[in-house]
C-alpha cells in the first residue's frame, strides 16, 4: 500500500475529515432575525467522519494501525 493511501478514507478516497459538532447554539428570534443567545457544549465523546462520504472513522484503531480505518457497526442478531 502506498504511504499516501494510508491517510485517505478507505471508502471514497477523501483526505478531509470532520468531527461531530461538540456544541450547539441556543437561538432566539430578535427583530425577525435568529440570534445566538448562548452556546452549550455536549459532553459526548468526539467522533470523526469522512467529509465526503460521511463514513465514521474508528479513531482508536486508526491510531494503532497508523492508517485510516472505518468504524464497524456490529448488529445484534
Amino acid at each position: 500500500m502506498k504511504q499516501e493511501n494510508k491517510h485517505k478514507c478507505p471508502k471514497c478516497g477523501s483526505i478531509e475529515f470532520i468531527t461531530q459538532p461538540n456544541r450547539y447554539d441556543c437561538l432566539r428570534v430578535v427583530n425577525g432575525q435568529f440570534q445566538v443567545e448562548k452556546s452549550e457544549f455536549i459532553t459526548e465523546k468526539e467522533r470523526i467522519f469522512c467529509r465526503e462520504c460521511g463514513a465514521e472513522i474508528d479513531e482508536e484503531t486508526s491510531l494503532q494501525n497508523k492508517k485510516v480505518v472505518l468504524r464497524v457497526i456490529r448488529q445484534v442478531p
